[in-house]
């Protein structure tokens, strides 16, 4: 074979292996960019209020996160979730947890929570409320950042005992005993009542007691005191008597020219007092609403006496003691006296 010949043969030999191998490269090209083509997926990250659009190869929630740098607290929630497949299209949203207050029993902690209420947030910690707990707000209130949520933990008891019921102290005069005498005529006793009774608690503290129920099991005994009224008083002659009350009254006089009913000495009844005895010192013109007919008298500056008559000027806390002449009336006049009612 003459040299042309076998260079031109060599030549067509040499370029079918080329013409396949760029063929070939050719060919995983397309095949390369299909597949990065399938592979490749836009997808939207909403985080709370920012929103970003994004390419990316990954295949899950999870590793798109962790491409983009996006990091979480174990508090906050992720839709779909960090294990779901990526898609062409999807919307990751990102809800973070926002710091919160929270306080049970009266025990405080601070927790991070991306509840949307707060039911939500006392179902989420475990926190189960009785028919008398008490939430500072309502259950539906949305969760804000910091809010401080209360839940007071209420429990009442029923309870049942004997309660005693003090007795009184019955004071009596006694007439016939001195004054400042004291005299227990009968001692006092206790008595006992039954009280069914309700206990409040918050958060274990007692914030309440109501009575539901009485009954009387003992009623009380009272004490009874006799207290003695009667006073002694001596007088400046010497006279000592016993005397059960002291009263401040006016007294006015009257004599034998006119008695206190006004009648004069022509009339036949003249002199003659109201309970039919004859006026003479020592009878006294009362107000017997006020001192009774009959009762013994002393009159400071003038001396012993008795309530035996009345008049028309006499009323009330008012008395008129009878003098024998004109001058010892003229004497007296009209004064402040102590009255002492004598036993």
């Amino acid at each position: 074979m003459n040299t042309d010949k076998f260079r031109k043969r060599l030549g067509e030999m040499v370029k079918k292996p080329v013409a396949l191998l760029t063929l070939a490269a050719v060919f995983l090209l397309v095949v390369s960019l299909g597949a990065y083509a399938s592979l490749k997926k836009e997808v939207t990250i909403q985080d709370d209020n920012r929103k970003i659009v994004v390419t990316t190869l990954k295949y899950t929630v999870k590793d798109l996160l962790e491409e983009k740098n996006i990091k979480l607290r174990k508090e906050d929630v992720v839709s779909p979730s960090l294990d779901a497949v990526l898609k062409n299209g999807m919307k990751v949203t990102i809800k973070r947890a926002v710091p919160v207050t929270l306080c049970v029993d009266g025990k405080t902690k601070e927790i991070y929570t991306a509840a949307s209420n707060i039911k939500d947030v006392l179902t989420q910690n475990g926190i189960t409320l009785g028919p008398k707990d008490k939430v500072n707000m309502a259950l539906d209130t949305s969760v804000f950042k910091y809010m401080y949520i209360d839940v007071t933990k209420v429990t009442e008891k029923i309870i049942t005992q004997e309660v005693d019921i003090p007795y009184q102290t019955e004071t009596v005069k006694n007439d016939n005993m001195e004054r400042g005498q004291v005299k227990v005529v009968q001692q006092g006793e206790m008595g006992k009542k039954q009280v069914v009774m309700k206990i409040t608690y918050e958060n274990g503290k007692e914030v309440a007691r109501n009575v539901i129920e009485e009954k009387i099991i003992k009623n009380p005994i009272n004490k009874m005191v006799q207290v003695g009224t009667l006073g002694i008083l001596t007088t400046s002659r010497g006279e000592t008597f016993r005397y059960r009350e002291v009263r401040m009254m006016i007294a006015t006089a009257y004599d034998s020219s006119e008695d206190s009913t006004g009648k004069k000495p022509s009339d036949p009844d003249y002199g003659i007092t109201a309970t039919g005895i004859k006026a003479t010192r020592g009878v006294i013109a009362v107000d017997p609403r006020v001192i009774p007919f009959g009762t013994r008298m002393y009159v400071e500056g003038y001396g012993f006496g008795i309530a035996a008559d009345t008049g028309g000027a006499i009323k009330g806390n008012i008395i008129d003691v009878y003098f024998p002449t004109h001058e010892e009336v003229q004497k007296w006049g009209r004064r402040y006296v102590k009255v002492y009612i004598l036993k």
